[in-house]
């Protein structure tokens, strides 16, 4: 029993700008203040494979997040284990308005997860659909205008 979860936009600024933005998890507290709640790197150097965070949402323990892929200023994917595994990947590209974000979430839950699993997609669900804008958002307001995909 799993769950994907997938969310596009288009934003105008250079798929660069969008890629350093996004591919640094600490960023997610500036447009996911309302969840994110605190998000620590725990690696030395610069974001890229390996780099791993101490990350915490509303409602959830502290989690460890891994950056197993990393092709700047392309895509990454990263993992994090527990009673919810995650697989998040992200592939930004160039469009005639700026840079394509795309993003797939697949959740895995484990243990006692899986009996609060449907509910859990009920409150995931508002989230989901503001997630994406919230992102596009806060890169229209650092880089330029953005517009739906």
């Amino acid at each position: 029993m799993s769950k994907l979860l997938r969310n596009d936009f288009v934003v105008r600024c250079t798929p660069e700008e969008a890629f350093e933005f996004l591919s640094d998890l600490r960023n997610e507290l500036e447009w996911n203040p309302g969840l994110c709640q605190s998000v620590e790197k725990v690696t030395e150097g610069p974001v890229g494979q390996g780099t791993k965070y101490l990350a915490k949402w509303k409602g959830s323990p502290q989690i460890e997040v891994e950056y197993v892929d990393f092709e700047s200023p392309r895509s990454w994917r990263a993992h994090s284990a527990g009673s919810m595994e995650s697989n998040f990947r992200c592939t930004i590209s160039p469009h005639a308005d700026g840079a394509k974000v795309q993003s797939e979430l697949e959740l895995i839950p484990h243990g006692f997860f899986k009996l609060v699993f449907p509910l859990f997609l009920v409150l995931l669900r508002k989230h989901e659909k503001t997630g994406a804008e919230k992102m596009r958002r806060t890169l229209e307001a650092r880089y330029g205008d953005a517009v739906g995909a």
